[in-house]
């Protein structure tokens, strides 16, 4: 039951998460904070962390989510808070769930880049950012849902 209400609690923070990025361009910290700050007691206090990673594993992946958040920082294509957002979930799923949810973040944001490029070309216009939190949370959910540990009662 407790794996369950984590789960659903991890599912609405994901989509809160998309859903501010998508109205606002923008992941707000108390957001982030809201999951990190728990997330990382618990896995320390516990020895395990919400989702069963071990603590070495959570800080590599929060240091892969950082390592290659970084860089789209430093170009311009990724906000300050897609980064934080990419450290709070390497540290809950460890470094193959971050891995694995770079690669769905990858092909989602390639869709969404082909859609917001044909409706800017039909309006004329130039084509504005993209939520990456919207391709983040979808490789998060995606994650959760295939990786066994919480079928949500399905």
């Amino acid at each position: 039951m407790f794996e369950t209400l984590i789960a659903g609690l991890l599912d609405i923070w994901a989509l809160a998460s998309a859903g501010t990025d998508l109205r606002q361009l923008r992941v707000p910290n108390s957001l982030l904070l809201l999951v990190f700050v728990p997330a990382f007691l618990i896995q320390f206090l516990n020895g395990i962390g919400l989702l069963g990673m071990s603590p070495v594993d959570a800080l590599i992946g929060l240091s892969i989510g950082l390592a290659l958040g970084l860089p789209g920082y430093a170009i311009g294509q990724f906000g300050a808070g897609d980064v934080k957002y990419l450290v709070v979930l390497g540290l809950l799923c460890g470094p193959r769930g971050i891995l694995a949810i770079l690669l769905v973040m990858a092909l989602v944001l390639g869709l969404m880049a082909v859609i917001v490029a044909v409706h800017a070309r039909i309006r004329r216009r130039k084509p504005g950012r993209m939520p990456a939190a919207i391709a983040l949370s979808s490789g998060f959910l995606l994650f959760l849902f295939l990786s066994g540990k919480f079928d949500h009662g399905l």
